[in-house]
């Protein structure tokens, strides 16, 4: 699965999102800043960086990327107390 679907997926979307980052100015995917694009974004890059972190290594801006979404005040203590888990409640999701 990851060679079939999962890499070329990756090489059509990551390039796509670091262009939004890059070309946004803001840090985040949008100019006017954080949005709950990013929220969605950084939940998939987080779960490809846990099950293929290589694919993850060719993109150093969107890793930067996810170390600026975990250090926002309001998510840093839930990033650092989240279990990692496929399919684990994300940032933007309240199942108890």
């Amino acid at each position: 699965m990851k060679n079939k679907i999962v890499i070329p997926q990756s090489e059509i979307y990551l390039p796509f999102y670091q262009k939004y980052l890059k070309e946004s100015g803001s840090g985040f995917l949008v100019k006017s800043g954080l949005t709950f694009a990013d929220f969605i974004v950084s939940e998939f890059l987080i779960t490809l960086r846990q099950h293929a972190p290589d694919i993850m290594e060719k993109y150093p801006d969107l890793l930067q990327y996810l170390d600026r979404m975990k250090a926002i005040p309001q998510l840093k203590e839930y990033y650092s107390t989240r279990k990692e888990e496929f399919n684990n409640k994300c940032a933007y999701d309240n199942r108890k």
